[in-house]
């Protein structure tokens, strides 16, 4: 019997329209109702979840963000926290990227991106948590990046970013493209499978009773871990490769999180 539902966020939980369908919402509250711990796993920021799991799916929930970077227990105590060393950032954001790459950084309680990248913008049609446009070369300190994120929107900046992660390999650093234009820096302990590892050790179960969703290949190892492992139908091509024995289910346009969670668990 599971005991834990851990979820991705975008291309997962969310529906095309990158927000959380009131069925989805009213699966969610079902299961938590029925006493299942609900592990929301996602590459954004805390705040950002926080606002998902209060509002979108109004119950109470563990959070991981930054892919692990840290992790938050239902009421909001941090329990884990592996932020990027400050000089890892400085060389980063210190590179000179072609005009159609933007660099996204997570640090503290902020959001800034180094121009206003404004297909960024559709992702947070649930919670409007937004960046903030900045010049990083007027930062005094990095030393509380969670995670940094290259999005480039042209080939060029693709071939930038597949230089830059050969460029830039750091024993300290954990390196992946989460989609074909984007790749994201952390700290090499945030990875969602210990992140979640950690939420299995706090609530004293096997990771046999985890059931898990995801869509990217930032959530490689934390199907893995799971007890159970469902692969999205939208998920990308490498992901499915990876994990030839897990269950591909539908694409999250048909809310298949939850379908599934309907069907199976409740």
């Amino acid at each position: 019997m599971y005991k834990i539902i851990a979820t991705d966020m975008d291309g997962t939980l969310f529906n095309e329209r990158s927000v959380i369908s009131p069925y989805s919402r009213e699966v969610f509250r079902s299961a938590y109702d029925k006493g299942y711990k609900i592990v929301i796993a996602t590459g954004r920021h805390h705040d950002d979840a926080r606002r998902i799991v209060e509002d979108g799916l109004g119950i109470e929930a563990y959070k991981i963000s930054a892919n692990g970077a840290s992790i938050y227990t239902p009421n909001d105590i941090r329990i884990a926290y592996h932020p990027i060393e400050e000089d890892l950032v400085r060389k980063l954001v210190a590179l000179e990227t072609p005009k159609e790459v933007y660099i996204h950084l997570y640090m503290g309680d902020k959001w800034y991106c180094d121009k206003d990248d404004i297909d960024s913008r559709i992702h947070q049609a649930m919670t409007g948590f937004m960046y903030e446009i900045t010049d990083y070369k007027t930062f005094d300190s990095f030393n509380d990046c969670t995670k940094m994120c290259f999005i480039a929107r042209d080939e060029e900046g693709i071939k930038y970013m597949e230089r830059t992660v050969e460029e830039m390999k750091d024993d300290r650093l954990s390196f992946f493209f989460t989609m074909a234009r984007c790749f994201e820096a952390m700290d090499h302990k945030a990875d969602k499978a210990l992140a979640l590892n950690e939420v299995i050790k706090a609530e004293g179960i096997d990771k046999s009773e985890v059931i898990a969703f995801g869509d990217g290949m930032n959530d490689l190892n934390m199907l893995r871990l799971a007890g159970k492992g469902l692969v999205m139908g939208n998920a990308v091509e490498e992901l499915k490769k990876s994990l030839p024995k897990c269950q591909i289910i539908e694409p999250n346009s048909q809310d298949s999180v939850a379908r599934y969670i309907e069907k199976h668990l409740l």
